[in-house]
């Protein structure tokens, strides 16, 4: 067997004492995962006493965006429709009853709580930023009274499209059975090849009714998640200004 010259043993030895073993890197791994963690919430400290209002801010945003999406969406005989809170209207329709006597009516939607909704927003994240300069009480009910309202006004727009589905929904409907507009705009369209005529008892028509999207209960749990936090960090912070945690004594002596 061959044995390792000195130059050889000593580069051996120099190898092994530079290669870290296996529990020391485990060692270093560990500490460098507890420095990267205390960093981060050295970083985050600024945010203390605060997280609620951080989350309402971000839940106002989210709801935000979640506003200018369509809540509601309607089928029927001539077409589906979909529509915001902002009263925009979405509509593929063959217009069958465009002819008819008396036409479906267009449906009304109060824009209006849409739009204190988005003021709402806007105000929380305002002063939320400025909470987290400025950190007075006075910010911080201003925080919890916006985002409560912004919850109350999405709660009352999703309320006020509920009670316009019908209407909605009639928007995209043929009109009277036996109104001779609404007849021949059904002819029109059987003989365009668009669809197929209406006899009763004879073809199978399938539809869905209106309904709020899942965009409109999306917006009203964010709403409501944002208010919580809010409320629940101002409740405690309350809380803690008033009534204090006490001292503690402590009751071992020392010997002298």
């Amino acid at each position: 067997m061959v044995q390792p010259t000195p130059w050889q043993a000593g580069k051996q030895q120099q190898a092994q004492a530079i290669t870290p073993m296996p529990e020391q890197r485990a060692a270093r791994r560990r500490l460098d995962a507890v420095a990267t963690v205390t960093a981060l919430r050295l970083q985050l400290a600024w945010l203390r006493g605060h997280w609620g209002y951080a989350c309402a801010a971000v839940g106002n945003l989210i709801t935000f965006f979640a506003l200018f999406q369509p809540w509601i969406r309607a089928s029927a005989t001539d077409g589906t429709i979909k529509a915001t809170p902002f009263g925009k209207f979405e509509i593929s329709s063959s217009l069958v009853a465009l002819w008819s006597s008396s036409p479906p009516p267009m449906a009304k939607i109060n824009g209006a709580w849409a739009v204190l909704a988005c003021i709402a927003v806007i105000l929380t994240v305002v002063l939320a930023v400025l909470n987290l300069r400025a950190r007075t009480q006075a910010l911080s009910t201003a925080v919890m009274v916006s985002s409560v309202a912004m919850s109350l006004f999405v709660a009352f727009a999703l309320v006020h499209m509920n009670r316009q589905a019908p209407n909605i929904r009639n928007m995209v409907a043929n009109g009277p059975p036996r109104d001779p507009g609404s007849v021949a705009g059904l002819l029109i369209r059987w003989a365009s090849g668009n669809s197929t005529y209406a006899l009763p008892g004879v073809n199978r028509y399938t539809w869905a009714t209106a309904g709020l999207t899942s965009w409109a209960w999306f917006a009203g749990g964010i709403a409501i998640f944002s208010a919580l936090a809010a409320t629940a960090q101002w409740a405690r912070n309350r809380r803690a200004e008033v009534d204090p945690s006490p001292v503690r004594v402590s009751l071992i002596k020392s010997g002298h």
